[in-house]
């Protein structure tokens, strides 16, 4: 695994651990899976060998014989690591496509946690809806929050790379009781990082482009300014790992591709 520790000093909190990963792709397929099934999940298994393998090389990323391994083996291994946090962030992509047992798989994962998490919807899982008794159907929530007691962390869905105002009122209303973990999937584009996210193209920004909502500055203005004492915002999408400051001293962690066995272990307090 290629796991990032960032530390985060921040007073009032007691010190907590936070595994941040994101951009697993999942193409699995088991028991219950029908022929096609199977074939698809073998021919998209092979598609992202190459494509992680491209992202990787492309941004200057390690790409060898541990990188390449199955990605049910990575999510082995990087559940493995969430369980000895605090908590849990998820920042979308965690399946390719909709299909049984890429949910089967991620609802035994995630409910063999004994620790809180977020999983916030990727463009991969736009339409994905999951009925109340999955532990996953938190992925249905435009706004998600998780209580650690001196802190908590808020999950976003911003996969249309847009805010909705009633998202903006609940999160205003969210922030400032206590200092928060912002984790969403599309990242903002900063000055710190507008060389680098600009290259990339819109279809990777929540702004910026044409048509962009008001919603989606509101939200920026917001979650940096002062008063809404946010740590950090965490976000997936590139496929590659990237820091930038978005502004007032707010920093925002792009985590790399799951796919390749990324992680980012945050200290907090």
């Amino acid at each position: 695994m290629i796991v990032k520790n960032i530390s985060i000093p921040f007073k009032g909190i007691k010190k907590k651990t936070i595994c941040h990963f994101s951009d697993l792709h999942l193409t699995a397929f088991d028991d219950l899976s029908s022929n096609e099934e199977k074939e698809r999940a073998i021919n998209q298994t092979d598609y992202w060998m190459g494509m992680k393998r491209n992202f990787a090389v492309g941004n200057n990323e390690p790409f060898g014989e541990d990188e390449m391994r199955d990605t049910v083996k990575q999510t082995d291994d990087l559940f493995c690591l969430a369980a000895k946090a605090d908590a849990v962030v998820a920042t979308g992509d965690l399946i390719d496509y909709i299909n049984g047992a890429n949910i089967r798989l991620l609802e035994k994962k995630f409910s063999k946690l004994k620790v809180p998490f977020v999983f916030v919807r990727g463009n991969h899982e736009a339409d994905l809806e999951l009925p109340e008794e999955s532990v996953l159907s938190i992925i249905n929530e435009p706004v998600q929050r998780v209580d650690l007691g001196d802190m908590q962390i808020i999950g976003i869905d911003n996969t249309n790379r847009t805010i909705t105002r009633s998202q903006l009122n609940t999160i205003e209303k969210l922030l400032g009781k206590k200092p928060s973990v912002i984790a969403m999937h599309v990242p903002i584009l900063t000055k710190q990082n507008h060389d680098t996210l600009i290259k990339c193209g819109e279809y990777f920004r929540m702004n910026e482009y044409e048509g962009c909502p008001p919603e989606n500055q509101d939200f920026i203005d917001l979650i940096s300014a002062p008063k809404s004492n946010v740590i950090a915002v965490l976000t997936g999408h590139l496929h590659f790992g990237n820091i930038s400051e978005i502004n007032n001293g707010v920093f925002q962690y792009g985590v790399s591709q799951g796919l390749t066995g990324n992680a980012q272990l945050f200290t907090i307090g």
